[in-house]
């Protein structure tokens, strides 16, 4: 073959090549609108639902021009319904990162907040303050107590973990191996705190063991919202590393990268955003699992696109569970937590058997 020949199946290779490359990166983008649009869809859909009988247009008024709309309407949407649809929203976003970080770093599909215990933890923590009445934070406001002792036992689960494996050089399995032993021993300590609990102290722990929306506030919306906006753009700063561990584990460190501390960087990222979020709004379940998947399932493992898909996911799913929280009983709106596993069980068992039983 001459070489005039063999210049033009290069060239032609490599323009096929530019092509498929152009069309996947437009399949991304389109997920990633259609994503975004639908999760605009369900965000006010979420603000227009609750408790009361606003017309749609009164709402919207109140919502886009709040001078125009009585004080009642005002009060309704800026104090009880927009905190919650944006908790919404950033739980979801901070759940679904913290999944997702947590399934690159142990190199298990089946990782999220659970895994290593942050949930337990941060029940326990709940269960010190409703319970026992005493707190680690005991310096914080009286209405802050419970939020900040539950962020301060999860956050300290994990790091503990971490520093411990560091120290002993474990490996991915037997981190988990070791969250799932921390997972059992908190536990018990929440199973031992609700049977000396009475009957009110009992109730307020499952409640919000179960997860609710209701009882956030603007100040907890701009915790999380400072959380997710520093954490998000880091993230994808090291995207392209994030993709290399992925893709090679602890051979990623041949393309330079410190794989150890990206691991610890990647897992104390997780730890704060699952953190702050459960002291929030309780546990939580499926949002973590799931979001990532439906995510690399739609735009690959380019880490570019998949951050950017697993958070508008992770809203999308947890809006819609607040959706469903709201409609399922009229006149009664449900744990959080019970929505989150209603959608997202159906979804882990087609991952599971829908895919020859691959989970990946």
């Amino acid at each position: 073959m001459s070489a005039q020949a063999i210049l033009s199946v290069d060239t032609a290779e490599s323009t096929a090549g530019s092509e498929h490359y152009s069309r996947q990166q437009g399949r991304r983008l389109g997920w990633l609108l259609g994503a975004l649009a639908l999760t605009l869809a369900a965000v006010i859909t979420d603000l227009m639902l609750g408790s009361g009988t606003l017309a749609w247009r009164d709402a919207l008024q109140a919502l886009l021009h709040p001078e125009r709309a009585s004080s009642l309407t005002r009060v309704v949407m800026w104090d009880l319904r927009l905190p919650v649809t944006l908790t919404a929203v950033l739980a979801g976003i901070g759940l679904a990162l913290a999944g997702s970080l947590m399934q690159t770093v142990l190199d298990n599909p089946l990782a999220e907040p659970f895994t290593l215990g942050i949930s337990a933890a941060a029940g326990f923590g709940a269960a010190l303050v409703i319970v026992f009445q005493t707190a680690v934070v005991s310096w914080l406001p009286v209405s802050y107590l419970l939020t900040g002792n539950a962020f301060i036992f999860s956050l300290a689960t994990v790091l503990f973990i971490g520093i411990f494996a560091s120290r002993r050089g474990l490996s991915v399995e037997m981190i988990v191996m070791l969250g799932i032993a921390v997972h059992f021993i908190f536990s018990a300590l929440l199973g031992l705190a609700q049977y000396v609990a009475d009957v009110d102290q009992l109730q307020t722990l499952v409640f919000w063991m179960m997860g609710s929306l209701q009882k956030t506030s603007w100040t907890q919306v701009g915790i999380n919202a400072v959380l997710v906006l520093v954490i998000a753009p880091v993230l994808m700063a090291l995207s392209w590393q994030i993709s290399a561990l992925r893709g090679f584990g602890d051979q990623a460190q041949v393309l330079g990268i410190s794989v150890a501390r990206l691991r610890m960087l990647l897992l104390v990222f997780a730890a704060l955003l699952a953190s702050a979020i459960t002291a929030t709004i309780g546990v939580v379940g499926f949002i973590g699992l799931v979001a990532p998947h439906v995510a690399r399932l739609l735009v690959g493992e380019d880490q570019r696109y998949t951050l950017v898909m697993t958070m508008v996911t992770g809203a999308l799913l947890m809006t819609l569970a607040s959706i469903a929280s709201k409609m399922l009983i009229p006149g009664v709106i449900l744990p959080i937590g019970i929505m989150t596993s209603l959608l997202g069980v159906p979804f882990f068992i087609w991952l599971v058997f829908g895919r020859g039983g691959r989970v990946a």
